[in-house]
Parts: structure tokens; sequence; C-alpha cells
């Protein structure tokens, strides 16, 4: 990788504070660190600039926490690929962590993106009607809204629905939508949030589809490649895993009562005076909607040991219990909504067109999903940074075995594969020149099926089978 002295290596320009005096302050030869935080459970972005002062700037700019940043940084040698916020600003929001001696002064900003101070300026008070999907770009682009003017990824939505917001903060309302809406692949796992490229409102299984961002691997610093001059062979270094750690692997508890492995659901009809009543169960309904392998080879995380001497851990289906109403008529239309039409002289017939709210449809899957990507296998992990990783990306991860070797496999059968990033942490050092990332990530199944043990693995009794 010619034009690239070591991985991790960054060009940052363009760092400017915007005061509310009107002053533009450089701070490209003042920045000491820049953090950018991203999380796919989260609707915007945060971050810190750690700067050290020689000119009292806080008393002197003034700087009060009403400040706009901008900032781009590149990687030598990829031109067209950038973190740019040149065009659109960040919103300094606090000061902290001022320390001085000797004439400087370190202190540190916060900013976010300003969609969520405006959304926290601006509440919404009317109806709207059309796909979610179509809502939801609305209330983005709003201009008494959100008045986002960033890329949006927003993936089309089934059903046509009249929606009113009863004077709601605009992303409480696009996170209730997320709760209701159904992508056109029939998958109700929508998320909500921003990362570096834009703002998303998309189901996981889009995330799934993008494919791998790269691979990586936790193992020794790079070989020396004497091809190359004697220096790190630069390939392998962005491909190392700096450091990892298992930050969750199953915990069975938590599982239980979320409803990740059963629950049920009662659905209550205002209309027709009835109730439906649906029940989940993980290993049945384990290969309904994609996985982050995206298909290559899925096998639950768990297996169907028996547990309470008989069953299995998604016999028991009401571990938790869901109870919602809704109204609607025989051909599933929502009568909340009904118009009077003129079919005849002095005769009138009632109808809609609107989709129901039909949570049924929707709320067991998506918390078992967001309990499996919660609770379930979590590797964090830091690497060199590299601006093509972010929030949402897809990479393939290899877990070498520790200790000894009972299976001839070279990596960890089950702890290795594609991992989706629901977390990442940026850190651009000015000192060391190096671009730093912290990263959670999940997978939600297995690439090899766990053994069953049947009859032979049940609880024992009286410390005996």
């Amino acid at each position: 990788m010619q034009g690239i002295q070591h991985a991790g290596e960054y060009d940052l320009s363009d760092l400017k504070l915007f005061t509310g005096s009107g002053e533009v302050l450089n701070l490209d030869i003042n920045y000491l660190s820049l953090d950018i935080y991203e999380n796919i459970f989260s609707n915007g972005l945060t971050g810190t600039l750690l700067v050290s002062d020689t000119n009292n700037l806080i008393m002197n700019a003034p700087i009060t926490g009403q400040e706009f940043l901008s900032f781009k940084i590149k990687t030598p040698t990829i031109e067209n690929i950038k973190i740019d916020f040149t065009k659109h600003v960040m919103a300094v929001y606090k000061i902290d962590y001022r320390k001085a001696s000797r004439g400087n002064e370190i202190f540190q900003l916060h900013f976010c993106s300003p969609e969520l101070l405006r959304n926290s300026r601006t509440r919404i008070s009317k109806a709207y009607e059309g796909n979610i999907s179509d809502i939801v770009g609305k209330i983005l682009k709003d201009d008494k809204s959100v008045n986002t003017k960033k890329e949006l990824f927003i993936e089309d939505t089934l059903g046509i629905k009249k929606i009113v917001s009863p004077n709601k903060n605009p992303y409480t309302l696009i996170r209730d939508l997320t709760t209701d809406a159904i992508g056109t692949n029939g998958s109700p796992h929508f998320v909500f949030f921003e990362n570096i490229d834009g703002i998303h409102f998309r189901t996981l299984d889009s995330l799934y589809a993008q494919g791998s961002s790269g691979e990586f691997i936790a193992s020794d610093k790079g070989n020396i490649d004497f091809q190359k001059g004697g220096v790190t062979n630069i390939e392998e270094d962005l491909k190392r895993v700096l450091d990892y750690e298992m930050a969750s692997n199953n915990d069975t508890k938590r599982n239980i009562k979320s409803g990740m492995f059963a629950s049920t659901t009662i659905q209550h009809n205002i209309y027709q005076k009835n109730f439906d009543v649906q029940q989940y169960d993980y290993f049945e309904q384990f290969n309904d909607y994609a996985r982050v392998s995206g298909g290559e080879s899925d096998f639950p995380i768990y297996n169907k040991a028996p547990v309470d001497f008989a069953n299995n851990l998604s016999d028991f289906k009401d571990a938790k219990i869901y109870m919602h109403s809704t109204s609607k008529d025989t051909n599933d239309l929502d009568t909340q909504h009904y118009v009077d039409i003129p079919v005849a002289v002095n005769r009138v017939e009632k109808q809609t067109n609107y989709t129901p709210n039909d949570i049924i449809k929707t709320i067991a899957s998506r918390s078992a999903k967001t309990t499996e990507l919660d609770n379930g296998v979590k590797i964090n992990m830091e690497i060199n940074g590299n601006i093509t990783i972010k929030a949402g990306s897809i990479i393939d991860f290899k877990l070498p075995i520790a200790g000894q070797n009972h299976t001839g496999d070279d990596f960890d059968v089950y702890h290795s594969g594609k991992f989706l990033i629901t977390k990442a942490r940026h850190t651009f050092d000015r000192i060391s020149k190096r671009h730093t990332m912290y990263l959670s990530t999940v997978k939600d199944s297995f690439n090899q099926e766990l053994p069953d043990g049947g009859s032979e693995a049940q609880q024992p009794v009286g410390g005996k089978l």
C-alpha cells in the first residue's frame, strides 16, 4: 500500500471551531485527540475533542458550548472515501475537563450531530399518512422538524398508515415507527441510527446483505516483509486485531426473562371483539429472517438439551407475555379510519384502505432479535483505524484456538465468522498520528451446529442422571 507509512495513518484537515461571536478558530495544530462515537441503537453521532490551548481560547473567543465544529479526515491513497463534516458540521454542546499547567490549558469539547439538538428543541403535533418509510423521510427533511440535509438510507415498508403524533419529539416518533414497520422483504427488524455515512432507517437484514467490509484476525504483530524494504507488512497489520475480549457469551437467565427463547403475544381486536394468540419459538423460527452470517451457515447459539427434565429452552411460552390492542375488520384494514364513500343515491358505505396496528407480527421477533444482539455472542476488539469500517458494517473475524486443540481446526469454529459492528469508536491521536478503532461486534448464529446430548444431558437428580 504505497503512500501509507503505517497502519492507522490518517490526514486530518479543516478542523475549525465556529464560535457564537463570529470568530473562526483553526485547531489543526491545537488538538490532541478527536473521538467519534457510532451506535446502531443510537439516533445520532457524538464525539469529543481534546485541545491544548496557550491562548486562553475559552475566555477570549469565548467558547460557551454553542459552537459548531468542522473537520475532514481521510486515509492517504484513498481519495474517494473520507469522513467529511465540513458541509454538515457538528454542534458543540458541552465543555469539561479543564486543566491548566504552566501557561497551557487542556480542555475537552463534547459535540454531536446538530439533528440531535434540533430533536430536543422541537415537537410534532400533526397527522401523517402513507408508507412508514415515506413518513420517516418527511419527518427527517421537514425544515420545522429535524431539517437534515445529510444522506438518508431509508428502506421501503409495507402498508399504508395513518399516524397521529401527539406532541412528540421527532426521533421519539421515528423510534415508535420502527416497532410497527415491516420491510418489503417481510422483516420487522428495523433500526434507526446515524453513522459517518448518514442517517439510516432500515432492517438489520439490509445491513447483513451488504457483505463483509474486511477480514480481521486476532494474532501477533505483523511479520517483517523484507521485499518491501524491511517495514511491517501494512496490509497484514490492518487485518490484525490489536486486542479483544469476550464481552458477552450467552446470558441464559436474562435471555429467558426477555423472551428470546419463547414468548406469547395476545392481540385484542376492539372492533371485532375477539383476540388472537401467537407464540414465538426460538428454535422453530430460527430461520424465518436473515442473520449476520448472511445465510452461509446458520445454527442456533443454544442447543435443545433438556431443561426441567423434559423440555428445551423454547418450550416455556409464558416466560414473556405481550399484550396489545388493535382495531381491524375481516379484511385486515384499520377501522379507526373509516370514511363514507357514496355508492348510490342517499346511500354510503364505510371503507378504509389503511393498514392497522399489527404489532402481533413484529413485537416478539423484534424483542428476541434485540436480545440476541445484546446478550448473545459479543466480542469487543481494538483494531488499526480504517474509515471504511463503521457501525452497521459486517466484518469477518477469525479467533485462533487457545490451548490444546482437540478438533484439528485452526480457528474457534463457534466464535469465528461474520460479525455485525453495533458500536464503533474512532480515535484520532495527533501525537502518534494513528487512527485506532474500538468495536463492539455481535453474531446471532454459529457456523457449526452445537452437539445435542439428548437424554444424556438431563439435569442430574441427587447427583445422578
